[in-house]
């Protein structure tokens, strides 16, 4: 049976500001979008095709592939040659260049493109300034992800970085959440998820009875229900600010 959520908006005061790494601080989309058009660049098979076509084809392979990883169907080794394969057959490509070469490509140039999500850096020293504790909860290898934190230059701003291999658990598991709420020391009921998936960063951050913050700057909505409480969708890593000092009843 799932935890009773702490609404964002509560007269509790919020502590302790849980993120997503992927496409929430780490901009994920432009490395993949970098990476895609040097392959499309290299490789002739690929030069025919729009390279917002094979961005949406490696995406939707990316994520049917860790999907998969996640539903503990395949292991983390078996996911690049399963994207790599998807992407090709989406195409209609029969003689694709092989999972290395290909990766030999993409891989440099996406780890090269690292950057951080628009405001990113400024909104996590705001909330810093503010008093707010921070940490990441992320799925994937853990190298990988202290890595990308670092490369975006947020990983000196964040107390703990929280991976989907190192604990042996992954969003959107409620487990994973409550362990690193008990890591960190604080009252599930006084700390809030924010990233960008409603399933594994909402739903899950819910389900343990966190508040919860979706991140979406494609999204019109201001909010968004979920297992029946009402989340709050910011548009920019600005406007968590705002949400959170509401949350903490405007302390400023």
């Amino acid at each position: 049976m799932s935890a009773t959520a702490a609404p964002v908006n509560s007269s509790s005061s919020i502590q302790l500001v849980l993120l997503d790494l992927d496409s929430t601080l780490f901009d994920h989309h432009h490395s993949l979008q970098s990476a895609i058009s040097a392959c499309q660049q290299h490789f002739p098979v690929l030069a025919v095709h729009s390279l917002p076509t094979l961005t949406t084809a490696y995406n939707a392979a990316l994520q049917h592939a860790y999907d998969r990883y996640l539903a503990k169907e395949i292991t983390y080794d078996e996911t690049e040659p399963l994207k790599v394969g998807l992407f090709f057959t989406s195409l209609g490509i029969s003689t694709p260049p092989t999972v290395q070469e290909f990766r030999s490509i993409y891989k440099p140039v996406y780890r090269a493109s690292s950057r951080a999500t628009p405001g990113a850096i400024e909104t996590l020293i705001r909330l810093r300034e503010r008093g707010y504790r921070l940490a990441i909860v992320t799925n994937g290898q853990t190298e990988e992800q202290q890595a990308k934190a670092e490369a975006i230059g947020v990983l000196g701003l964040v107390e703990r970085v929280f991976t989907s291999q190192g604990l042996g658990m992954c969003k959107p598991e409620g487990a994973i959440f409550r362990f690193a709420v008990r890591q960190m020391g604080v009252e599930a009921e006084r700390t809030v998820m924010v990233g960008d998936s409603v399933e594994a960063d909402v739903k899950g951050a819910v389900d343990a009875g966190l508040g919860a913050i979706l991140y979406a700057p494609e999204k019109g909505e201001a909010l968004i229900t979920v297992c029946g409480e009402e989340v709050p969708v910011v548009h920019s890593m600005e406007g968590l600010i705002g949400y959170l000092d509401t949350a903490r009843g405007g302390w400023e």
